[in-house]
């Protein structure tokens, strides 16, 4: 009885469960689809913000050409006195211009501002001025007040040309001094590089209404002299013919 006992106690147990080599393999496979998944997920956060990055920038592009174009179309021709003398108030350089606006940012777009566009360490840089006198525009006071805001960044160069009345061959210039030039450019060009979203420069055209306008008005006004010079003559050889 006790002989049966013991071989029943020193018979083997069946195993279950997993061999040291199945679970090293578990582990790889497991590690494996772990970099797969984190992968894919990197790339896509990376996508996503990549396409935030761009929408924002594009559309900081968009409000600084709406609000550059709007400002520049409605520069007006105003008069300031400078040395004893009179001259519209306009000054373009190839990093920025200055010039009087009658669609400002502030005061709800209404009314007059003096306003500014310079680059300054990769920014393109607004200011505008509500309170001036033809007196002071050419020479503000140390302690005006002037609206500071940054338009647009992330640009390599920007450069600005002025469009002459007389255009020839060379009729945009990369300065404009309208005490000099006795009047106001036509037209202002815009060329912004280094953009990241865009594989060209950024080129825009924009024209001053109120100069436009005013070559419209001479060109008429040109047309009505010759007219009436012709009407002259032809009365002249009528009176002639008659004697």
């Amino acid at each position: 009885m006790s002989r049966r006992t013991d071989r029943s106690a020193a018979a083997p147990m069946p195993t279950t469960g997993f061999t040291l080599l199945e679970v090293v393999l578990s582990l790889v496979i497991f590690s494996f689809l772990t970099l797969m998944v984190y992968g894919a997920f990197f790339v896509g956060h990376r996508a996503v913000l990549k396409g935030e990055r761009d929408a924002d920038e594009n559309q900081r592009m968009r409000v600084a050409e709406d609000v550059l174009g709007r400002e520049v179309r409605s520069a007006v021709r105003y008069i300031t006195k400078h040395k004893d003398e009179t001259a519209p108030y306009f000054l373009g350089q190839s990093d920025g211009l200055t010039f009087v606006t009658a669609a400002p940012q502030a005061r709800g777009g209404t009314g007059l501002a003096a306003v500014t566009y310079k680059a300054v360490d990769g920014q393109l840089v607004l200011e505008e001025r509500v309170g001036f006198t033809p007196e002071d525009l050419y020479h503000p006071p140390a302690d005006v007040h002037v609206d500071h805001a940054v338009l647009l960044s992330g640009f390599s160069a920007i450069r600005f040309e002025f469009l002459s009345r007389d255009e020839g061959e060379n009729g945009w210039v990369g300065k404009w001094d309208a005490r000099e030039e006795d009047g106001m450019p036509v037209a202002v060009r815009v060329t912004v590089e280094g953009l990241r979203f865009f594989g060209h420069p950024w080129v825009r055209e924009i024209p001053i209404m109120s100069e436009s306008y005013r070559i419209g008005d001479e060109d008429m006004q040109d047309q009505e002299d010759e007219d009436t010079d012709t009407d002259a003559d032809n009365d002249a050889e009528s009176d002639e013919s008659d004697e």
